[in-house]
């Protein structure tokens, strides 16, 4: 069949961010999508039930599709509660709510809760902007075990837990089976190490039919952090206090890369993922949707790691945070769509119609038998948030996209190099430390 290119429309985040789609406006809990009967009557029922009412502010950048289904979760949850708590969601674009919550947060008019993801965290946190929401787990009704442990502790920063999971998004190898089966290769499972993809990406190009191995951009930091992971390697150590761009584990990663640049077209765009074209590459769970469209026939799993190398990943949470401002009564009732938003039935209804991976466990369970969608909660497990206390995107344009540039399009020596770019790179470590 003809494969039909469309484009992609990729979440606005900082290095890797996924926290939402893009677009623009604003909207609030009833007129964008307005009560149905039922609900009306459910709130005039819960009403007279019920004490006092309680209205909730939300903020979050959800500006897309997905916002949509947050609003039908926010409407169902205000229709059904019996605590007499109506949520009112503001919606607008990421630029607009870094810009606002600050100066709202100053001032003591800030929302009783907001959705902020770790590519927008560390601000936030060096100024002490968000409450501790630790003890939401300890909540009646709550599971705390039901979440991995991994997901929890990754909204926790200097110990203190600033962010109840909402969504979690990594990045995942994709193959394109059809393709994998015309060059003889194992269409089924894919790649087992990153030795495999390298060598898998040379036997998939054909240039002269457009045809690439690997995705290899030095203006996409994503690639590189995989593969250094894959060497087990990392842009610094844990504490971001040592830059570790020149490791042995380093120079594995980036020589690879300069491999697999002979495999990987000069100009990429999102429709170069979804063309048929591409025999395996490294992207977010926001791809499936096009290559379904095109009918792209892909295999997915979590980005494998060297030969005899544990893998790593990067996984960017967005988190319900709770402002300062917030006072004890409204955090209580905020804490209560929390946990209604962190159930089977939603977090499965997320996944199912947003395309993330499911993070709670008993979600996870729901999808067993579906090994696409199971392969995308597998990173959650282990992976990390990267830099998390500066953000990548504060090395991006200094740091990583000139390096690799040297490296990929200037045929700079690797080691040397390497060298330069982790001097620049641990200057900026000091430079935040104090």
């Amino acid at each position: 069949m003809k494969k039909r290119v469309v484009a992609i429309v990729l979440a606005a985040m900082t290095a890797a961010s996924l926290a939402a789609c893009g677009g623009s406006g604003s909207s609030s809990a009833t007129d964008q999508t307005g009560a149905s009967t039922d609900q009306a009557e459910a709130s005039a029922d819960k009403a007279e039930a019920s004490g006092e009412p309680i209205t909730l502010s939300f903020w979050n950048g959800f500006t897309s599709g997905d916002g949509e289904v947050l609003q039908q979760i926010v409407d169902d949850f205000n229709a059904s509660n019996d605590k007499n708590i109506t949520i009112e969601m503001d919606v607008m674009p990421w630029d607009s709510f870094n810009e606002k919550l600050p100066a709202a947060i100053t001032a003591g008019n800030a929302p009783d809760f907001v959705l902020c993801s770790s590519g927008y965290y560390p601000p936030y946190v060096k100024e002490n902007s968000f409450q501790d929401v630790s003890d939401f787990y300890e909540m009646d009704g709550v599971n705390a075990d039901d979440f991995e442990e991994n997901v929890k502790d990754l909204l926790y920063y200097d110990g203190k837990c600033i962010g109840i999971p909402m969504q979690m998004v990594s990045h995942y190898f994709f193959w394109d089976k059809d393709l994998y089966e015309a060059a003889g290769l194992d269409a089924e499972n894919g790649p087992s190490t990153w030795e495999e993809i390298v060598e898998n990406a040379k036997i998939l190009t054909d240039k002269s039919k457009n045809q690439y191995g690997f995705n290899v951009d030095p203006a996409d930091n994503v690639v590189l952090q995989y593969a250094l992971f894959a060497q087990g390697g990392d842009l610094c150590n844990a504490d971001e206090t040592e830059a570790t761009l020149n490791t042995d584990a380093a120079v594995a990663a980036i020589s690879s890369l300069k491999e697999l640049s002979n495999y990987s077209p000069k100009d990429m765009d999102d429709n170069t993922f979804i063309s048929g074209q591409m025999g395996q590459f490294i992207n977010g769970p926001w791809i499936i949707s096009g290559l379904r469209e095109n009918d792209i026939n892909f295999g997915v799993k979590a980005v494998p790691a060297a030969e005899g190398k544990d893998p790593g990943a990067v996984v960017i949470p967005v988190g319900f945070s709770i402002p300062v401002t917030t006072s004890e009564e409204h955090k209580q009732a905020v804490y209560e769509f929390v946990k209604y938003w962190n159930t089977t039935d939603n977090c499965t209804r997320w996944t199912k119609e947003c395309g993330t991976p499911a993070y709670l466990k008993s979600a996870e369970e729901n999808f067993k038998d579906d090994p696409l969608t199971s392969a995308l909660s597998v990173p959650l497990q282990y992976g990390h948030v990267a830099c998390k206390k500066n953000g990548v995107s504060s090395f991006k344009t200094d740091v990583l996209q000139p390096m690799m540039e040297a490296v990929i399009n200037d045929n700079a020596d690797i080691p040397s190099t390497l060298d330069k770019y982790n001097a620049i790179l641990q200057e900026k470590l000091d430079k935040a430390a104090q």
